[in-house]
């Protein structure tokens, strides 16, 4: 069986919680086009990243924006899920952080970055972050980190089997 790992960083205001800024992907892409995620992606395990996944983090957060790993605060690794497509399992490793300041630069390489109210989260977004990115965003307050196989169930996660760090 193959694994396709993949990290993606929902990242918080400075001062406002209820403001998150996200990712618009290109109307150029395969897949998701024009759909709203988190800032992220392919873990490269033949370059070590699998020993240490928030290295994949940054190197993408920098790869595709003008923000730095320094420009965060209170990083937190705060979902993990797990979907099997065929012979594949993708695990998507959902962080959380708050920025320091406002970004001066918000281009992108691989659409727009939008700050978005948590209110604007009920369209627009990719199937999966459409669900787990309201779902950790209303759970980054309590200090709790998931980690588990998870089924979607009105709009939200339930968790099938978890193992809830505090």
């Amino acid at each position: 069986m193959k694994i396709d790992a993949r990290t993606i960083l929902v990242l918080l205001h400075p001062r406002e919680d209820r403001t998150l800024l996200l990712l618009r992907r290109s109307s150029t892409k395969k897949l998701f086009p024009d759909l709203i995620t988190g800032i992220g992606g392919k873990v490269e395990f033949e370059m070590g990243e699998g020993e240490n996944i928030e290295k994949s983090l940054f190197r993408e957060l920098e790869e595709e924006t003008k923000i730095k790993a320094d420009d965060l605060r209170d990083l937190r690794l705060v979902l993990t899920t797990m979907d099997v497509r065929g012979d594949c399992t993708v695990v998507l490793y959902w962080y959380v952080a708050r920025l320091n300041s406002l970004p001066n630069d918000l281009s992108c390489t691989e659409g727009e970055l939008e700050w978005l109210d948590e209110s604007d989260l009920a369209y627009g977004l990719v199937p999966t972050a459409a669900v787990c990115i309201p779902f950790i965003h209303r759970r980054y307050q309590s200090n709790q980190s998931f980690t588990g196989t998870f089924r979607e169930e009105n709009g939200d996660l339930i968790l099938v089997h978890n193992q809830i760090k505090v």
